[in-house]
């Protein structure tokens, strides 16, 4: 009888461990196709759970989304013979629900035993480069110090994962990154020449370094970078106003509309690319465009107006459409009355529109006084313009009221 009591608990034993390898292998495949949910279930029905059988919960559950219990999954995978695989996941897992002191806790604790793993560095300095700092403003100096000084830096440790691994694309455009905001160009592009030796195509090493040759104001080098952008596929907004930017810097006026062109699908009712296409079409001599952009830019922005109303008026007075073009310099100079071009633009549209040659010629007359006193008024072209065209005027006027007696 205790022969047979033995076997009977031997073919159970053997029929529930049957059905939990079968239950942990219909997971496998569930999760395999991306049915998570149920993948989920099957795992449930595991009685004894391992760390092994955690771990896939954890990650069937990150990858449905429910992060939470993820989380939770993770923390009991981190105890077996898996336990670096399931903390490094639950530490980046950390780090995306924005958990970055916990975060730093757990890469921490893996650098503390694996101090020559690039990665678990780039990891805690993603971990704190958002962390907020929980310092008080009641603080001793001194306690202040300390605390700062416990604080993991997160340029020391990408620049640590770049030490270790100087192929980590991702470190290395960090520190790229951060070497960009601080100004430092030549420093940003030895890193993004660096990467690129290994990994020609990593888009955003490319994109810091044809900010860089932005900021520095090299066109030609950021031209030919930010168009490798576009190349790979990387149409955003941000890089076709770039571009957009530099062409018109290079005066290839027609390139640099249709970069900003690009721009718009982004953005149809960004008044400050409408405004840009006004002036780049003012320059291309596409007068129908400029006035359709002008007008849309002066619709869409919010007050002041006067540069979108100025823009405006040139655009008529470059289509003789002087009724038009004195409106809009008028109403720019309602908004911004200390405009220098407008005042000038303005004295040349009545030039063209007013019969009145007397009240032509005070404006002019109004413009030199205004500006013949300034410091540099001796090398100002529009100032002796206006004075050419008053003295011109002046005669004109004579000769007429001659004629006339």
């Amino acid at each position: 009888m205790r022969s047979f009591y033995l076997l009977l608990f031997l073919v159970l034993a053997s029929r529930a461990e049957a059905q939990e390898v079968s239950a942990l292998a219909i997971g496998d495949s569930l999760y395999a196709v991306g049915n998570y949910s149920k993948a989920i279930a099957h795992y449930e029905q595991i009685a004894n759970k391992n760390e092994q059988v955690y771990l896939k919960l954890a990650r069937a559950h990150q990858a449905k989304g429910t992060l939470d219990d993820a989380l939770t999954n993770y923390k009991l995978a981190a105890t077996g013979t898996d336990e670096v695989i399931a903390m490094n996941e639950y530490g980046k897992l950390l780090i995306t629900k924005r958990q970055f002191k916990e975060a730093d806790s757990v890469f921490s604790a893996l650098i503390s035993v694996y101090d020559t793993n690039p990665d678990f560095y780039y990891q805690r300095g993603r971990a704190n480069e958002n962390r907020p700092r929980e310092i008080s403003g009641k603080e001793s100096d001194s306690i202040l110090k300390q605390k700062i000084a416990k604080m993991h830096k997160p340029l020391e440790d990408y620049e640590k994962a770049v030490a270790l691994d100087s192929t980590h694309q991702k470190a290395l455009a960090q520190v790229a990154t951060s070497y960009l905001k601080r100004k430092d160009y030549p420093v940003v592009e030895r890193l993004a020449f660096k990467a690129l030796e290994s990994y020609p195509t990593n888009v955003e090493i490319i994109s810091t370094l044809a900010q860089s040759y932005y900021y520095k104001g090299w066109n030609e080098e950021g031209i030919e970078w930010f168009e490798k952008l576009l190349a790979l596929g990387q149409d955003t907004q941000f890089i076709r106003e770039k571009l957009g930017n530099l062409y018109y810097k290079k005066r290839k006026y027609e390139k640099s509309v249709e970069q900003y062109l690009g721009a718009l699908k982004f953005s149809p009712e960004d008044w400050y690319l409408h405004a840009t296409l006004a002036k780049l079409y003012n320059h291309t001599a596409d007068l129908k465009s400029a006035e359709t952009h002008g007008l849309f830019a002066v619709l869409y922005k919010d007050l002041p107006l006067d540069e979108e109303y100025y823009t405006l008026a040139r655009t008529y007075e470059m289509k003789k459409d002087w009724k038009n073009a004195m409106k809009y310099v008028n109403r720019s100079l309602e908004e911004k009355p200390e405009n220098k071009n407008a005042e000038y633009t303005k004295a040349i549209i009545a030039d063209n529109y007013y019969e009145d040659r007397r009240a032509v010629l005070k404006l002019y007359e109004d413009f030199i006084k205004k500006y013949e006193k300034g410091e540099y008024a001796k090398y100002d072209p529009v100032l002796r313009l206006a004075q050419e065209r008053r003295d011109k005027l002046n005669e004109e006027i004579f000769m007429a009221e001659g004629e006339e007696e």
